[in-house]
């Protein structure tokens, strides 16, 4: 039974604060007791390295594929004619091999070729696996999930940086695992595979909702100039603009939640503020009273060096502290529940993107004037304004809520699938009605 190594946060991810990006798990890999009924073997008992050499014929066509990080699984990278594919030793891959990169196995770049790929070749940077007769195929995807998999992964790599580490096959194929009987992984991956059946139809249902508000908001907020049927609004018009807060890192911070908490930039993030990360804590008396969040502000990005973090916005929903943003950062406070519906689906427009690249054209900085917002002018339709307001705030309501379904169910998913692997008793006699998603 793997245990949880103290750098693993329990979904195979770093720690906060970790030296190594979140898409490896460098904690030392450990086998606990043996579950009863299990078998302890190691990596190379479980799988066979496979080898199809390839001789590539110069007019013919390759379907070319790769290995995502953090188990992102095997997609195409397209296809090239024999002449164009510069490394000659090629390999084919099949339909069911477990192929891992070579480059990139430490970060989780590995998994199963799906049926669309069979017969793509890859370079002797990868390893061809294929399961054992002992071993389910889609056990094993769920396995390379595992944080004991992880790490085994991380742990068979040489180097002295992270992204050019050397992994050692032999190493990897001599670590040992556990692993259950053939027909209990059937009935776990089984179990796991409902949840992303789930998940794929959370999300398939939340984004036909997303493509559905994205027109209504470009239909409501035209992307060009219009000259009949809409009135031309500028946004100071919809409320007031406050600056962030300045303050003296030498003088002005106070202990962790003491003061007023400020928020970064970067934490405006999917239309939400992150105020749950770490905050940076200053005397209340830099913060002017304005300055502080209140429920229905919205905060923008103004600064960043980053141009796809400017103008990012995000409404605050609720203020259960003293909170403020900080001076790469604005707000705006609406005058009214309409003037709050106007800015909440403008923010998300086509139109206010495209304002966004003209202000950030010709700079290789990435900052947004509050007098620049202020002005920006948007065309607003006279008719039917009301019900597509209301329409667009209804299907927000529904999107956050898949969103927030989608995130529970793979969390829960994430949980049962460390237990179920490590083979904790008190998950193995569950039954499917009894973790029903």
């Amino acid at each position: 039974m793997a245990e949880q190594s103290e750098t693993e946060n329990g979904d195979g991810a770093g720690v906060w604060g970790s030296a190594y990006p979140p898409s490896i798990n460098a904690g030392i890999p450990k086998l606990g007791e043996l579950p009863a009924g299990w078998s302890r073997l190691r990596m190379k008992d479980l799988l066979d390295v496979i080898e199809r050499p390839v001789k590539l014929v110069d007019s013919k066509s390759y379907q070319l594929v790769t290995a995502k990080r953090s188990r992102g699984g095997i997609v195409s990278r397209g296809t090239l004619r024999g002449d164009e594919i510069k490394v000659k030793q090629q390999f084919e891959v099949r339909s069911g091999d477990f192929i891992l990169s070579n480059r990139q196995i430490a970060h989780g770049g590995c998994g199963i070729v799906p049926p669309e790929l069979d017969g793509a070749v890859v370079s002797g940077e990868y390893t061809v696996l294929h399961p054992k007769p002992m071993l389910d195929l889609r056990f094993l995807h769920y396995l390379s999930h595992s944080a004991y998999f992880q790490q085994i992964c991380f742990h068979s790599g040489v180097g002295v940086h992270v992204e050019k580490l050397v992994f050692r096959l032999h190493d990897w194929l001599n670590w040992q695992i556990d692993i259950p009987p053939l027909r209990e992984q059937q009935r776990i991956a089984e179990m796991l595979a409902d949840f992303d059946s789930a998940i794929e139809a959370t999300d398939a249902l939340s984004k036909a909702k997303q493509d559905r508000k994205r027109a209504l908001i470009d239909a409501t907020f035209p992307q060009l100039p219009q000259s009949r049927g809409y009135r031309k609004v500028r946004f100071k018009r919809l409320g007031e603009f406050v600056r962030g807060v300045t303050y003296n890192p030498n003088g002005d911070l106070c202990a962790e939640g003491t003061g007023v908490g400020i928020c970064g930039a970067t934490q405006i993030q999917d239309g939400r503020l992150l105020s749950d990360g770490k905050l940076v804590w200053v005397n209340p008396q830099v913060v002017a009273d304005k300055q502080r969040l209140q429920s229905g502000d919205f905060a923008i990005a103004t600064s960043n060096g980053s141009k796809a973090l400017v103008g990012k916005a995000a409404e605050i929903k609720a203020v259960d502290r003293p909170l403020a943003v900080g001076g790469f950062s604005a707000l705006l406070r609406p005058k009214g529940d309409t003037e709050r519906q106007l800015a909440r689906h403008l923010f998300q427009s086509s139109r206010y993107k495209r304002f966004l690249h003209i202000q950030l054209s010709g700079s290789s900085i990435g900052n947004l004037y509050t007098s620049a917002l202020e002005e920006a002018e948007f065309d607003v339709p006279l008719a039917k304004l009301e019900p597509s307001l209301c329409l667009l705030d209804e299907l927000g309501e529904e999107i956050e809520l898949l969103t927030d379904k989608s995130n529970t169910l793979r969390q829960q998913q994430r949980g049962l699938m460390q237990k179920l692997l490590s083979g904790d008793p008190k998950h193995r006699c569950l039954t499917k009605e009894e973790v029903a998603v």
